[in-house]
């Protein structure tokens, strides 16, 4: 059974994730109301252990790890 490669889309969910969650840090910096900002920031930090699971399932899957490449 072949299992798809999950590292790029597990890169890309954590790092969209953190960034997401950058800009709206920044905004609340800058007084921006950002509505629901704490539901939000948790829904994005569970996207981010959702990302980090894919990307180590896709190192595993294919029997290698990232650090080499």
């Amino acid at each position: 059974m072949h299992i798809p490669d999950l590292t790029t889309s597990g890169a890309l969910l954590t790092s969209l994730s953190i960034i997401a969650g950058g800009i709206i840090i920044g905004a609340m910096i800058f007084q921006v109301p950002v509505p629901l900002a704490p539901y939000i920031m948790v829904a994005l930090a569970v996207l981010v252990v959702i990302g980090a699971a894919a990307l180590l399932a896709g190192c595993r899957g294919a029997g290698e790890s990232t650090a080499g490449k």
